[in-house]
């Protein structure tokens, strides 16, 4: 296929600037503020409407949770008709209050005994409440120093239970105030008083002599969501403050005592299982397809999910030239109510990065320095049109230096990876585009403008 060219008017060259990499000598590169002084100016704009899109999904080695990461996810989606479910548990030790602790004074009587968990005040899905159960870990060797694969379980012991309660997503104003305390919002749930009994009955010479008997005793806690029917995913937080089991009890002298077995950053073990399952949903039948002319839908989730390479063909027929303009365009397929995009929404930010490897990518030129990266470069959300449940967005990359070093075969034209970016280890937003070979105007496409040499 020949790409289609028309030409433009000389005012249009200093309407558009020069975008190609700067700093080099040769004739057929120039700064990217620079035109040429000729009034013979010929500038072209085309569209590349055949670009080749492949959705991917594959384990993330790069996704660790635990260690110094303390964000997490919980809960379940199991509504979502297009991306099928997805599945947050969530896995913590807690600290003794002290070494060789003891309750205070003498025949204590349990009130009641809960594990509060540090929690975000935003949330993805419905703002639906969710089931979630607590038990005994029984996981061998849990550690704070290891960073655990978000894709492994960790163990427990399902004859163990010791919680099981319905939570809601977390307010802004759901602070606690817990005997004239004031604390920020956190997930509330109550454990069983047979747990807080068990508790109760532990000694300073025995499990609470230190953490490290303590933890033999208790290696951790698993909270479980309901993987059968949830609608909500929470972000939860564990070095937040808030993450502690708390024992209120009275003894023989005084009432409204309180235990604090809290979360210790350096040295609670944690992590995050998350899964995700596709089976009989849209788009199980078009990911790892490995069609050569690519998949006419593009499926974008945050990470850990699916992603699309993308592959431009036909560069050899851009001439020599000065590539001004080079923009990416990536535009939603809504769904609509039937598809409940009005609430799975759309990720904020996408990212386009290269391919140097198999599996080692690389920031494209245009995005600059990684620390201070150019706003130019794009990729944020954009809504282009509105209409109660069809609201559709859009997202465009600026890519013309890593196209023009391409095109002057100083680099590769290297497959580009498009993937949802958050700066969560792991995110729920997802993203239905078209594909490289949708029809146009939803297909995604690449806008070249450039000048003739």
């Amino acid at each position: 296929m020949k790409i289609q060219f028309r030409t433009l008017g000389f005012a249009a060259a200093f309407l558009t600037a020069l975008y190609a990499f700067s700093g080099c000598n040769e004739a057929t590169v120039l700064g990217k503020e620079l035109i040429p002084g000729s009034d013979k100016v010929v500038v072209k704009d085309t569209t590349i409407n055949n670009l080749i899109t492949s959705n991917i999904a594959r384990v993330d080695s790069s996704i660790r949770t635990g260690n110094s990461y303390y964000q997490g996810v919980l809960g379940s989606i199991t509504n979502d008709p297009i991306f099928g479910k997805s599945h947050g548990f969530l896995y913590t030790q807690v600290s003794l209050p002290k070494a060789d602790f003891t309750f205070e004074g003498t025949g204590w009587v349990l009130d009641s005994v809960v594990l509060y968990v540090g929690c975000d005040t935003v949330w993805y899905g419905e703002n639906a409440p969710l089931n979630v159960k607590v038990y005994r870990m029984n996981e061998p060797n849990f550690k704070i120093d290891t960073a655990y694969m978000y894709n492994a379980p960790r163990s427990y012991d399902l004859s163990k239970e010791i919680g099981n309660t319905t939570v809601n997503p977390v307010y802004p104003k759901d602070s606690l105030s817990i005997y004239g305390v004031k604390y920020a919002p956190q997930l509330r749930i109550p454990l069983k008083a047979s747990f807080g009994q068990e508790l109760l009955q532990q000694r300073a010479d025995g499990a609470f002599k230190n953490d490290s008997s303590f933890r033999d005793w208790l290696k951790g806690l698993a909270i479980v969501p309901d993987t059968t029917n949830g609608r909500t995913m929470l972000y939860t937080n564990l070095n937040s403050g808030s993450t502690r089991v708390t024992v209120y009890y009275k003894n023989s002298e005084k009432d409204s005592l309180m235990a604090n077995f809290t979360f210790d950053p350096y040295s609670s073990a944690h992590a995050n299982y998350f899964a995700r399952n596709y089976t009989g949903k849209e788009v199980a039948g078009l990911i790892n397809t490995a069609n050569p002319l690519g998949d006419n839908v593009v499926y974008i989730q945050e990470a850990p999910g699916i992603y699309t390479n993308i592959t431009i063909p036909n560069l050899e027929d851009v001439p020599n030239a000065v590539i001004n303009k080079a923009e990416v365009v990536i535009t939603e397929i809504n769904s609509g109510s039937a598809g409940l995009d009005n609430i799975f929404t759309e990720p904020s930010r996408l990212m386009l990065r290269r391919y140097l490897t198999h599996d080692s990518l690389s920031f494209l030129f245009d995005y600059g320095n990684p620390s201070s990266p150019d706003p130019g470069f794009g990729g944020n959300k954009i809504v282009i049109s509105d209409l109660g449940p069809y609201k559709v967005v859009q997202y465009k990359f600026n890519i013309a230096r890593h196209l023009q070093l391409a095109q002057q075969k100083k680099i590769e034209n290297s497959v580009l990876k498009l993937e949802g970016w958050s700066s969560r280890m792991i995110d729920l937003p997802r993203l239905k585009a078209g594909g490289g070979s949708a029809t146009p105007p939803a297909n995604v496409k690449l806008r070249i403008i450039y000048t003739e040499l």
